[in-house]
C-alpha cells in the first residue's frame, strides 16, 4: 500500500497541477501497488507522518505559505523526523517556500519558512512562463515542463535538483529546483508527474523502499508512448525556438 497525504488541495489549486496526485496514482497502479490518499484540508489537521509514504504539495499562491508554515510547525518535530527518515515530500512551484529559509514579497515584506532547503525565495512582480527542459540525477533522467514562475529561487548551497537543458533555473543560471534527501522542489509544471511517468516510477518505488517493499517489475515502455512522443515533439519546438532568439 502507497500511502499519499494530498495537502491543503482547496488552498494549493493553481495549474491544473492536482494531476500530480492521479499520476502517482496511475504509475502505482501499473506496478500492481494499491494507494491510499489521505486529504489534509484544515491548518489545524494532524498529518500521520508515521503512516505516510508521499506528501505532495501542489501549487498555490505566495499569501498563503506563512500560515502553512505556522501548521506544519505544529507538527515540525514528526516532519523534521520524517524528513530525516528519507522520506519523500514533493514541493511543486510556490511551496518551496514552506521549506526555504526565507521568502521575500513583492511587498517588502518577508517571512520564515522551515530552513529544510538552503534557498531563499523571492516573489516576482511579473509572471515568468516558457518550457522547461532539464535532468535529474546521475543518470540524467530527462524531465519536460512548463514554467509559471511567481517566484525566483537562490541556492546558497549545491543543494540543486537538476540541471536546465532549456529554460530559467535558479539564481538566473543552470541550475533546477533543490532537494535534501528525499524533500524534492522543482519549478516543474505540467503537471509534471503527468508529463514524466519514468520519474514518477521511481518516486513510488523509492517511496515503497523506504517501507522495506522493493519494486522489482518495470513499467513497460509503451504504457508512457504518449508522454514519450510528446517530449520528443515539444523537443523539436523549442530548438525552433533557440533559433528565433
Amino acid at each position: 500500500m502507497l500511502n499519499i497525504v494530498w495537502a491543503y488541495p482547496d488552498i494549493l489549486n493553481l495549474h491544473g497541477d492536482r494531476g500530480n496526485l492521479f499520476a502517482l496514482e496511475r504509475v502505482a497502479k501499473l506496478l500492481g501497488i494499491e494507494t491510499k490518499v489521505t486529504k489534509i484540508e484544515k491548518y489545524n489537521e494532524k498529518i500521520d507522518f508515521k503512516n505516510t509514504d508521499i506528501i505532495l504539495f501542489n501549487v498555490g499562491e505566495v499569501k498563503v505559505m506563512p500560515t502553512l508554515v505556522y501548521a506544519l510547525e505544529a507538527q515540525e518535530k514528526e516532519l523534521m523526523e520524517y524528513i530525516e527518515a528519507g522520506k519523500i515530500i514533493i514541493l511543486i512551484g510556490t511551496t518551496g517556500c514552506i521549506m526555504a529559509k526565507e521568502t521575500l514579497r513583492a511587498d517588502g515584506t518577508k517571512f520564515k519558512g522551515l530552513g529544510v532547503l538552503d534557498m531563499i525565495c523571492t516573489e516576482r512582480k511579473d509572471v515568468y512562463g516558457n518550457d522547461l527542459h532539464f535532468t535529474i540525477g546521475e543518470e540524467n533522467t530527462e524531465i519536460m515542463a512548463n514554467q509559471i514562475q511567481l517566484i525566483d529561487t537562490k541556492l546558497n548551497s549545491d543543494i540543486a535538483l537538476g540541471k536546465v537543458i532549456y529554460g530559467m533555473g535558479n539564481n538566473d543560471g543552470n541550475s533546477e529546483g533543490a532537494k535534501y534527501k528525499n524533500v524534492i522542489f522543482t519549478n516543474a509544471l505540467g503537471p509534471v508527474l503527468v508529463k514524466n511517468p519514468w520519474y514518477t516510477e521511481k518516486l513510488v518505488k523509492l517511496a515503497m523502499a523506504n517501507k522495506g517493499e522493493e519494486i522489482e517489475n518495470a513499467i513497460e515502455k509503451e504504457e508512457f508512448e504518449i508522454e514519450l512522443n510528446s517530449m520528443e515533439c515539444i523537443k523539436k519546438f523549442i530548438e525552433n525556438k533557440r533559433k528565433e532568439e
